[in-house]
This record gives C-alpha cells, sequence and structure tokens, in this order.
C-alpha cells in the first residue's frame, strides 16, 4: 500500500511528539489531515512538522486549521526564498486606497482569497497590496503577501523568545500587540463585508 506524502512526511515525524488526538475518532482526525495536506510539497510538509514540534506545548495533536497554517506558512518561506520578489518600480498614481474601498474590491473581485486570508491570517498583507496597487494580486503576489505575513510572525517569535523586559522591548511589544489588534480588526470587518457582499460593494 502507497504511503501518502502527508503520512510519510508529516504525520510520521510527529509522531514521537504527539499522543492524544484533538477529537474523540483519532482515525478520522488523521485521514481528514492527509486528504487536507495532500496538496503540498514534501519539504513543506516537513518544515511544518519541524514547526510544530519545536513549539509544542503538550502532546495534543494540533487542530486541522493549525496543521493547515503550519503547511501554508512553510510553503510560503519556500517560494519566497525560491523567488525573491523582483525591486520593480510602481509609478505612485495617486493617494493610498482607503481601507473600506480596498475590502470592497476584494468582495466583489476575489471573496474566496479574502476569506483564505482572514483565516490564515495574511488579510492585513492582502489588503494593503490593494490599497498600494489599485487591484487585487494573482499568482506569486498573493504567495508574496503570505510570505511577508510569515516574515512578520517570524520576527514576533523571535521578539518574544529574546526579550528581557527592557523599556525597548516593551515598546516592541506594543507594536506587536498593534499588529494583533490590526489583524483581527481587519479580518472581522472583512468578514462582515462578505457576509453581505452585495449591498457593501454597491455603496
Amino acid at each position: 500500500m502507497t504511503i501518502s506524502p502527508a503520512q510519510a512526511h508529516f504525520i510520521k515525524p510527529l509522531l514521537g511528539v504527539f499522543k492524544r488526538t484533538p477529537g474523540a475518532d483519532e482515525n478520522a482526525y488523521f485521514r481528514l489531515l492527509k486528504d487536507k495536506l495532500s496538496s503540498f510539497e514534501q519539504e513543506d510538509l516537513l518544515a511544518a512538522a519541524d514547526h510544530l514540534s519545536t513549539n509544542a506545548e503538550n502532546q495534543t495533536w494540533p487542530l486541522l486549521r493549525d496543521c493547515i497554517r503550519a503547511c501554508e506558512a512553510a510553503r510560503a518561506k519556500r517560494l519566497a526564498a525560491e523567488n525573491p520578489r523582483p525591486n520593480i518600480p510602481v509609478p505612485a498614481d495617486g493617494p493610498r486606497l482607503p481601507e473600506a474601498a480596498a475590502m470592497r474590491i476584494l468582495a466583489a473581485d476575489v471573496p474566496e482569497v479574502a476569506l483564505r486570508a482572514c483565516d490564515g491570517d495574511w488579510i492585513v498583507c492582502l489588503l494593503e497590496f490593494v490599497q498600494d496597487k489599485k487591484r487585487v494580486p494573482t499568482g506569486r503576489e498573493i504567495d508574496d503577501c503570505k510570505a511577508q505575513t510569515s516574515r512578520t510572525d517570524a520576527k514576533i517569535e523571535e521578539h518574544c523568545t529574546l526579550a528581557n523586559g527592557s523599556a525597548l522591548d516593551q515598546m516592541i511589544s506594543r507594536m506587536i500587540n498593534g499588529i494583533h489588534a490590526k489583524r483581527e480588526r481587519v479580518k472581522s470587518a472583512m468578514k462582515e463585508m462578505l457576509r453581505c457582499p452585495a449591498s457593501q460593494v454597491a455603496e
């Protein structure tokens, strides 16, 4: 019987770390996990498994959404490293779009991408792209938005690890709290608009 990449490169490396599944049906959990992670490359699965094992706080397997997010973050980091963004000058043709206008564009043109961005916590980067470029991103530009969020999260994690309570650390902590607060605010507003896009876009 052929072993799936998710089984070989994600589940198997974590069997020594996690002992309990979050639900009552262990077989159903692993079956869903293999299905949801089937689209990821071997190296992304391995990187995600390494991240989850390093940051494990207990012996319960992560929720499915957390496993998916870890794999998405690993893929975004790999793509960012393999395809560094070229320094293409962008003409300054007018002021930045207001948040509400950029959200209406996302809700009208790519609602499914906006929802994925909300669930994956990269909605702020996606929104700021639309504000700056006055259009929705495509292809690699979407991966760039995810990669930018991953880089920000890595810096936040590094600060939390090294923080020693100094005044500078406290200032950076306030900045980090601001980043998280903006993510939650934008996510809430975007999801609300996606629930009733027709009326919002017509405004």
